[in-house]
């Protein structure tokens, strides 16, 4: 009885924070809803970018937080074909893109209004830096190998960094703008999470799984078990470790992209 009864409360808590993660979504929503209905009236083509840009991050990030999953584990809290491991990472590949498409135009923009060359120059590698972390996640994903992820993580931190230096690039030819402080807070949070938490993490994983000698599948093999393994569970020891990450970037993240449209 008492067994049980640790199980349903194990649940409760893995409902609870989905509901509250959905909940957020549908309230990023709303704010991107009232963000366009806001542009329709001011047709400015850099906003309108940023507006289409951000739509694609927010709705992304609802579906994901609709439907959590964990790729390199192969879990998830609900049993649905859209719980597919390729198709969440698929969704989150084409988010994430966005968003640093998203910081290079705000970059850009940085540097025609201050006439700094090396802000667009810096603005220029965001792109590239971001293709090769999704490429490392793809092939974490496939291969089960957490390195990947550490890597992945890694040059999401240095595209921070990157962003980090060009607004005090920038901040050196303004005054009185609040877009500096801000955005260096959130880059030092964001960057920060990463290091200290997410990156030793995996870094944890992979040397627990070479220890227990872990075999890694080759990548062809490994994408076609993310398109049909999943295990599906609402224990909180499943997802404790991802609560915090999950929960950081389906609202904080999120309200920052919803943020640059306005810059």
């Amino acid at each position: 009885m008492e067994m049980h009864e640790g199980v349903v409360a194990e649940r409760l808590t893995a409902f609870r924070w989905w509901k509250l993660l959905s909940a957020v979504s549908v309230g990023n929503i709303i704010l991107w809803s009232g963000a366009a209905w806001g542009l329709v009236y001011e047709p400015d083509p850099y906003r309108l970018k940023q507006l289409a840009l951000s739509g694609l991050y927010v709705a992304a990030c609802a579906f994901r937080s609709f439907l959590p999953r964990v790729d390199l584990e192969r879990i998830c809290l609900w049993d649905v074909s859209l719980s597919s491991v390729v198709v969440g990472r698929t969704v989150a590949t084409i988010a994430e893109l966005c968003f640093a498409w998203q910081c290079a135009l705000l970059l850009f923009k940085l540097s025609a209004e201050t006439g700094v060359p090396a802000i667009a120059a810096i603005g220029e590698t965001l792109l590239p830096i971001v293709i090769a972390a999704e490429l490392a996640c793809w092939f974490a994903v496939a291969t089960l190998n957490n390195f990947g992820h550490a890597v992945e993580e890694t040059l999401w931190s240095i595209m921070i960094g990157l962003v980090a230096f060009a607004l005090v690039l920038y901040g050196r030819h303004t005054a009185g703008t609040i877009l500096v402080p801000v955005g260096l807070l959130a880059c030092a949070g964001a960057a920060l999470l990463m290091l200290a938490v997410d990156v030793p993490l995996y870094v944890r994983r992979w040397r627990v799984g070479k220890r227990a000698g872990l075999r890694y599948l080759r990548i062809v093999d490994g994408l076609k078990d993310a398109v049909v393994r999943r295990r599906v569970t609402q224990k909180r020891a499943d997802w404790q470790q991802e609560m915090l990450w999950m929960s950081l970037y389906f609202t904080a993240a999120v309200w920052l992209s919803l943020g640059i449209i306005f810059v």
